[in-house]
């Protein structure tokens, strides 16, 4: 061997240990920098003729197994859906209390039950009527808040939804940059180990963001794949559409449109959605809190239809001059009514002014009921121009009150009073807020304790309905407190029980949905955290190991000098024999 190729071998194995020095040290440098994994470089003999002529270093490379890197990318995407729908649960739990609070709507129906009861006890009481009545408002006031938390997460979580839009759109445009930098820096022959950490960070925010697939070709650029096989970076990026919506109520829904969906170049990849915050969020705004809402509004019905249904069986002693329909009537529609509809006009001390009974089967639609009931002497009966039904009695001293004797409207012979909302007590709007009668929550006098005698044998001058009679409010009382079937509704099972019992099942079954989220939720974070920690073993940087190494490396590069050193003392050597 020659001294020049001896020179060449120890240069080569000097510039190796250098670039080896150089990456360990970077190593170091980087290791507490999120997402930044090991690099290494592999010597390689040079042969030439058969014959070693040094060393040469492989590209740098990063020290990651490919598998548990995507294994851990897929187990982030499970642990953030599960985590989104733990929080929005956990807020919706502290939203509406617990089964033992006393300021939830199952506390809220107890206290009207206790109120009632006073009542019933003493009818003529004016400071009972008023705790019923406050009641009723703390009621309705308590199942607005309840609907209210479900419509706001619902609302916040459609916010949400456009910020992890964005946080994709924004990664995949950054992760389409860094694979035109991948290509040039493989062009120019550099390394692209620090370039690909860049991309599977990338990776990691798309994957936190919903299910995805990626695919790396021998160039190295990174092409990603979304729900359902959508292609959201090739050559070029596809982003996500998305639209907020201004305000959600129960009414709004993605199935009726009034919610937006998520679609990449015109399809709607919505439904494909399973992984994520995105589908966390997904689930949350148009699964979960919906199903809640519809126990809930089976709740609210239900708190009405007792309400409504006792208080349009009755009438306020003395009766009120005129009764309006909450909702507006159409004259037109059908009737299908049978048995007997009486009607009284009743003087300020309940006493019949005169009274008619009318068979229901008589009349085809309800303008003929109208007209019949305004055909009646002393009293009015029209339709306004808002489409509200008022049955009045045409003197102003005089009160009405009606009474179902017989029979009803409909296949369920709902009184006729109850039909059309005459005396109703709750209203529902079209967004399931409840609010008390105007009225009576002035006027707590006008609430309903008494109900017209429907007597065969009433004549004029008799009492046609009783100060002290206490029917209207034990009819109230009963129906708040007997039990009855509730259908399975939402995510809820079918309950027997009375209305609040039906309400502490709501709450109870948000908590129970609420815990299970939230064991799930450690569950896959755990996963998430095993797997993390078993990747950054296999790829993270180890200071120990790598001092130890680059000590190594220092000796190597010394030998490699002083090998460098000799063969030039030989030349010099030489020189001088000359």
């Amino acid at each position: 061997m020659t001294l020049s190729s001896a020179l060449n071998i120890a240069a080569s194995g000097m510039r190796a240990t250098q670039t080896a020095i150089s990456t360990t040290s970077n190593n170091i440098a980087n290791a507490d920098v999120d997402g930044y994994t090991r690099k290494t470089v592999s010597p390689q003999t040079v042969v030439v003729s058969g014959v070693g002529a040094g060393v040469s270093l492989s590209e740098i490379q990063r020290q990651v197994d490919a598998g548990l890197e995507r294994r851990t990318n897929a187990a982030r995407s499970e642990s953030s859906l599960v985590a989104i729908v733990s929080d929005y649960l956990s807020q919706l739990t502290s939203a509406i209390g617990s089964t033992t609070g006393d300021d939830t709507i199952a506390s809220a129906i107890g206290n009207l039950t206790s109120s009632l009861q006073s009542l019933s006890v003493s009818p003529n009481s004016a400071s009972e009527a008023q705790s019923v009545v406050s009641n009723l408002t703390d009621l309705a006031t308590s199942a607005n808040s309840l609907t209210d938390s479900i419509q706001d997460l619902r609302a916040d979580a459609d916010r949400a939804i456009a910020d992890s839009v964005d946080t994709v759109n924004a990664s995949l445009a950054r992760l389409d940059e860094l694979n035109d930098q991948v290509l040039r820096a493989a062009a120019a022959g550099a390394s692209t180990a620090d370039l690909v950490d860049a991309q599977m960070q990338e990776i990691a925010i798309l994957s936190e963001q919903l299910n995805i697939s990626y695919y790396t070709d021998s160039n190295g650029a990174i092409s990603v794949y979304g729900p359902g096989g959508t292609v959201l970076l090739n050559d070029d990026v596809h982003e996500l559409d998305y639209s907020t919506t201004a305000s959600i109520d129960s009414n709004d829904t993605l199935a009726n449109g009034s919610l937006s969906g998520i679609s990449v170049g015109g399809k709607d990849i919505t439904s494909f959605i399973s992984g994520g915050t995105i589908g966390g969020l997904l689930e949350v705004r148009d699964e979960i809190l919906p199903a809640q809402q519809e126990s809930v509004d089976l709740l609210v019905d239900q708190l009405v239809a007792a309400a409504n249904d006792a208080q349009n069986a009755g009438t306020s002693v003395p009766a009120p001059n005129a009764l309006t329909s909450s909702a507006a009537v159409e004259g037109t529609a059908a009737l299908n009514g049978s048995g007997t509809l009486r009607i009284a006009v009743l003087g300020d001390d309940g006493s019949v002014q005169s009274y008619t009974d009318l068979d229901l089967s008589s009349y085809t639609t309800v303008d003929d009921l109208v007209a019949a009931m305004d055909a009646i002497g002393g009293v009015s009966a029209t339709i306004g121009s808002d489409g509200k039904l008022t049955v009045s009695a045409d003197d102003s001293a005089m009160g009405i009150g009606l009474a179902q004797v017989s029979g009803g409207i409909g296949s369920d012979n709902v009184s006729v009073s109850s039909a059309f909302g005459l005396n109703d007590l709750l209203i529902k709007d079209s967004s399931g807020h409840l609010s008390l009668r105007e009225d009576i929550s002035s006027d707590p006098s006008l609430l309903a304790r008494s109900s017209l005698s429907t007597d065969a044998a009433l004549a004029v001058g008799d009492a046609g309905i009783v100060t002290g009679d206490n029917s209207a409010v034990a009819a109230m009382l009963s129906a708040f407190t007997t039990d009855r079937n509730f259908a399975a509704t939402g995510d809820l099972g079918a309950v027997s029980g009375s209305l609040s019992d039906y309400a502490s099942e709501i709450i109870s079954h948000i908590a129970v949905l609420s815990e299970n989220a939230e064991a799930s939720a450690e569950i896959k974070a755990n996963a998430l955290s095993n797997l993390s920690g078993s990747l950054a073993n296999a790829s993270g940087v180890n200071l120990d190991e790598e001092a130890a190494e680059l000590e190594i490396l220092q000796t190597n590069y010394q030998a490699a000098a002083n090998v460098i050193s000799v063969i030039q003392e030989m030349y010099d050597t030489l020189l001088n024999m000359v």
